[in-house]
């Protein structure tokens, strides 16, 4: 008898353990830490789009725009969930420099998880097709010749679009003013509208206009042309060198359920694989494509430390 009721409560137990394991059991929260249109944005957008349309998700993923304090809001609001499996976010590298500027109490090592690295995006100096810069060279003598004069709009402060114009200056030997915006989104609207002389651009956010013959991109800070972009030079072999990218990624808050997490990277190679991916986001977006996870993912987003800790310090925006 004894032996028939410790079975009973071995079976119940594991039930109750299988039970426990599986995910996602209800709808899952996806954060997007800016304004809709953005970089961030539209990458959340189309992996969300690819789960729904292949029905790879048994409850709903809803996006959720988080913006304020250059993506600090969205970021927080994911650190403070720790431990709840059903909540994750689009990743910058505000993950990483977020901590070094005192924003958010920890990074992508103690206070997230970090699930995949989906994509490198290497980042350009756009202007609109009525802009008197045909070339980066234009650009360039024109802000030597009139010192903080023209301006460069980008998404937030102390974040990547406004490292990139710091980077910018001091290659180009040039000062410019740098106007902050919500999303990648504001800030081509912003160009488009003739409010900005030009504008820090992920290809994504871009393309769009300079396939209908809108827009142009003057450079790119990669450390060679895009494949894709051939008739874009880069900014080193203008003269201008520095190089600036921006990793694409997924994390959730630290303490995540092991089967959550397996649960994701799973779920992200598949997308990753995909036809659409592939064509839709990473080839017409002029991307790098990755698949990093756990330990391989967390010493790329490691060494981005020192590269964002010096930048800062340039602006004068490190945590003492």
């Amino acid at each position: 008898m004894c032996k028939a009721i410790l079975g009973a409560v071995l079976l119940a137990v594991s039930a109750a353990a299988a039970a426990q394991a599986k995910y996602p059991q209800r709808t899952v929260e996806v954060v997007v830490p800016y304004a809709p249109g953005g970089g961030t944005d539209n990458l959340m957008r189309m992996i969300t789009g690819i789960i729904d349309e292949n029905k790879w998700s048994p409850v709903a993923l809803n996006v959720n725009n988080r913006a304020g304090g250059s993506g600090a809001v969205g970021f927080n609001y994911l650190i403070n969930k720790k431990g709840d499996s059903h909540v994750i976010a689009g990743a910058t590298p505000m993950i990483v420099s977020g901590k070094i500027e005192g924003r958010l109490p920890g990074n992508h090592r103690d206070a997230m998880t970090t699930l995949m690295i989906v994509a490198i995006d290497e980042l350009m100096l756009s202007v609109r097709a009525e802009s008197p810069y045909k070339t980066i060279d234009e650009f360039v003598k024109a802000a030597r010749a009139k010192p903080g004069g023209l301006t460069v709009g980008g998404t937030a402060t102390l974040t990547e679009d406004h490292i990139f114009t710091f980077l910018f200056e001091q290659a180009a030997k040039i000062k410019v003013k740098y106007v902050p915006f919500n999303s990648g989104g504001e800030v081509t609207a912003s160009l488009m509208g003739g409010h900005i002389d030009a504008a820090v651009e992920n290809p994504n956010e871009i393309v769009a206009q300079v396939e209908a013959k809108k827009a142009r991109n003057l450079a790119v800070a990669a450390k060679k042309r895009l494949a894709d972009a051939p008739d874009v030079p880069t900014f080193a072999e203008r003269g201008y060198e520095f190089y600036w990218e921006q990793m694409r990624g997924v994390v959730g808050p630290a303490n995540m359920a092991p089967e959550a997490v397996k649960w994701w990277v799973d779920t992200l190679k598949k997308v990753t694989e995909t036809k659409k991916w592939r064509e839709d986001y990473i080839k017409r977006n002029l991307l790098t494509p990755t698949q990093w996870t756990g330990e391989e993912a967390n010493k790329y987003l490691d060494s981005l430390h020192e590269k964002y800790a010096q930048a800062l310090n340039g602006l004068k925006a490190a945590s003492k």
